[in-house]
């Protein structure tokens, strides 16, 4: 007995469930676009896979080489509360980071490990041809300094800084995940760390 399948390809039953294995990576019994071009173009490359796990490196605050709650309340938690849900009381903040891990976290036991984190972009890279591309777009989302050309990070946030000797200058407050602009002293003491040590006022720019 054959069965056909689109495109009119002859497969044995076996032949079948040997391609929907291969293919079929979360077992529901269908083929997503995601997973047929995951299983046909492979995993990430190298200059992908690093810049991925640098975003890793900023989620893994308490470098346990895990993320789990702790290292995102530690992120996130100043702002959090001031979520509509949380502060209506629809939910609790613990509930509203726990949705949030559960993009990367596919066992569902709060704590994401590099495969899963792994995982989940390498689903996102299938869909992206171009590795400056793909590079911007990690950078941008969890707030990265660096990049050449237009893979440069444009997320972060830009201040202007007076200097004590009269000086103007727009500096980048650099791999600022989790910083907001109510957040004045956090960005003062990023930027000493990053050698600006003459600051006399900040002035947000956007």
């Amino acid at each position: 007995y054959q069965r056909r399948v689109h495109g009119g390809v002859p497969l044995t039953d076996q032949e079948a469930s040997a391609v929907m294995r291969v293919f079929d990576r979360d077992g529901s019994g269908t083929i997503s676009i995601t997973e047929f071009l995951r299983s046909i173009r492979g995993e990430m490359n190298q200059r992908r896979r690093d810049i991925v796990l640098q975003a890793y490196t900023r989620l893994d605050k308490n470098k346990d080489e895990t993320v789990n709650m702790a290292d995102l309340k530690l992120i996130y938690g100043r702002n959090v509360t001031k979520h509509p849900e949380v502060a209506s009381g629809i939910k609790t903040a613990e509930q509203l980071l726990k949705e949030f891990a559960m993009c990367w976290d596919k066992d569902g036991d709060t704590i994401v490990t590099k495969a899963e984190f792994l995982d989940y972009y390498n689903d996102i890279s299938v869909g992206i041809d171009d590795d400056d591309y793909f590079e911007l777009v990690v950078r941008n989302a969890w707030h990265i300094s660096g990049g050449v050309g237009w893979s440069a990070n444009t997320t972060c946030r830009r201040v202007l800084v007076t200097h004590k000797d009269g000086r103007q200058t727009v500096e980048e407050v650099k791999d600022d995940l989790g910083i907001t602009s109510k957040d004045i002293d956090l960005i003062y003491r990023k930027l000493q760390e990053q050698g600006i040590d003459d600051i006399l006022r900040i002035d947000l720019t956007g």
